[in-house]
């Protein structure tokens, strides 16, 4: 029976997005997750005991989740009213996953534009209120949705934006799950130079964090990532490390894939006998949804059955290998398949089946290479607009940075002017406040009153504010000295006052002054 590669490859993608996106929203939150109809009941009846409060919203987001899995239709309609509650109590947190929820219900119906435009709304919530770490996580997401749509540029900006973030916070799980989706793009893409330097440095990260899933999962990658630069011996030590590990745990990776991959090491070592018994075990385990890793089980356990005395049945692990690849675009399991196609009819002495296998194998050959230099272009590409880019922001930052110069350049010459105008006037008003002459209308001396305006109408040249004020304090009987002290003046100038009183009044002393004054 032909199976739909087509139909099974979008499966296997769902699956996957689904896996990977109910993981992170179990990291997110905290929540666990266990599906079925049971936690769904319990929730629905919780929901109509609950008020209009912030836990009814995650009571929205967690029934969002669950149904992911039953009624992806049920799945929006919880999430929204989980975002409309949102907004009306203005809890963020809430609106943010239930917008996740949303676009994750979206992803799998495959409305790729409104999931992305979903996780923007969410994104741009979270950074309106600084929530560094919620932008973290949505920007793998983000990354995550790109990846399935096969626009890996944009996939593996969001995931380097992702990792920037997430190391500049402290967020190492963020940061590890950032370097195991780009490995997997640079996998893929065959830059297996940059993909080495990120499986080593999350395996880093998830031994530091005596993570041991992870642990293992960075070993599974490793080992495939070292089977494809033919290190075969490397590969083998970092499968069979992951197999040990898996095999203390409970819950965790499926190790069909690990017996597998341990299989394609043994192989290409020579060791056909043990490398067989992994396929065989690694198949027997293996989940119906791995077709991939059951592809390249099938080929290679059927070249070792034709080379062993099963050539019937070696033949037909083949045939159906290679008929379930018929509308697959994973060139080198294809070019695999063709490779162990050509040396089974060469085993079988059908050397024209073998040539034109062989011929299949050459070309995929081509296209793999052409597409690994297609893919160095648009990364080189990539890498000079972003260089651009960041080109741009920094000629724009400058000119911010000299606009404001200029701004703040001209704030402070305004602010001299207006404060030197503004002494300037208080100068003025001094200068003209001490030059106004303030007669003294009438000042009684000894009973007699001494009329200055009179006397200053009399006199040639009229007597000024502080002569009369000398006057008056003389008058008193006070020293020159003391008249100093009290006008704060020095003793020279009480005297040069006193000389020009003399003057304008013709007195010959203090005495002779106060009498003439007295009888103008």
């Amino acid at each position: 029976m032909k199976l739909d590669i087509l139909s099974w490859k979008n499966k296997i993608q769902k699956f996957i997005i689904a896996i990977i996106y109910l993981g992170l929203v179990a990291v997110i939150t905290g929540f666990d997750p266990t599906f079925g109809q049971d936690e769904i009941q319990r929730l629905r009846k919780e929901l109509s005991l609950s008020e209009k409060d912030t836990s009814k919203i995650w009571i929205f987001r967690d029934l969002a989740y669950y149904y992911l899995e039953e009624d992806l239709d049920s799945t929006l309609l919880f999430s929204q009213k989980g975002i409309e509650l949102s907004r009306e109590l203005g809890f963020v947190k809430g609106e943010i996953w239930n917008l996740y929820q949303k676009a994750l219900a979206e992803e799998f119906l495959d409305r790729f534009e409104s999931s992305i435009s979903t996780l923007n709304q969410a994104y741009d919530i979270a950074q309106k209120h600084y929530d560094t770490l919620s932008m973290a996580k949505l920007q793998n997401a983000k990354g995550v949705n790109y990846y399935y749509q096969s626009q890996y540029i944009k996939a593996i900006k969001n995931y380097q934006d992702a990792l920037s973030l997430a190391e500049k916070i402290g967020y190492l799980e963020g940061l590890s799950y950032s370097l195991n989706n780009l490995g997997v793009i640079y996998r893929q893409r065959r830059n297996f130079k940059k993909a080495l330097e990120i499986y080593e440095r999350s395996l880093e990260i998830k031994t530091r964090e005596n993570d041991t899933i992870g642990i293992i999962n960075s070993r599974y990658n490793l080992g495939l990532l070292h089977s494809y630069t033919n290190d075969f011996e490397r590969s083998l030590l970092e499968f069979s490390l992951a197999e040990k590990l898996a095999d203390s745990q409970k819950q965790g990776p499926n190790l069909a894939e690990i017996k597998i991959g341990q299989g394609m090491a043994l192989y290409n070592l020579e060791q056909y006998g043990e490398a067989q018994k992994y396929f065989e075990e690694g198949l027997e385990q293996l989940k119906s949804d791995k077709v991939y890793e059951k592809i390249a089980a099938m080929a290679y356990l059927g070249i070792l059955e034709v080379r062993s005395a099963n050539q019937e049945q070696g033949m037909k692990k083949l045939l159906e290998a290679n008929e379930m690849l018929n509308n697959s675009e994973r060139l080198e399991l294809k070019r695999q398949v063709s490779r162990e196609m050509a040396r089974a009819y060469e085993i079988l002495q059908q050397p024209e089946k073998s040539l034109e296998f062989w011929k299949s194998y050459n070309t995929l050959n081509d296209s793999i290479n052409n597409e690994q230099k297609q893919w160095a272009i648009e990364e080189m590409q990539a890498r000079y607009e972003a260089i651009e880019k960041d080109k741009r922001i920094q000629m724009q930052d400058l000119a911010l940075r000299q606009e404001r110069l200029q701004k703040k350049r001209f704030t402070l010459i305004l602010a001299f002017v207006f404060i030197m105008t503004l002494a300037s006037v208080f100068y003025l008003v001094y200068q003209w406040r001490k030059k106004v002459k303030d007669v003294k209308p009438i000042q009684i001396i000894n009973g007699e009153s001494i009329d200055f305006e009179k006397i200053n109408k009399k006199l040639l040249s009229p007597l000024t504010n502080r002569e009369c004020e000398i006057i008056e304090l003389v008058e008193q009987g006070l020293t020159n000295h003391e008249i100093a002290e009290k006008l704060y003046v020095s003793n020279n100038t009480v005297k040069t006052h006193l000389k020009n009183i003399f003057s304008k009044t013709e007195a010959i002393n203090r005495t002779d002054m106060v009498h003439k004054l007295k009888k103008f």
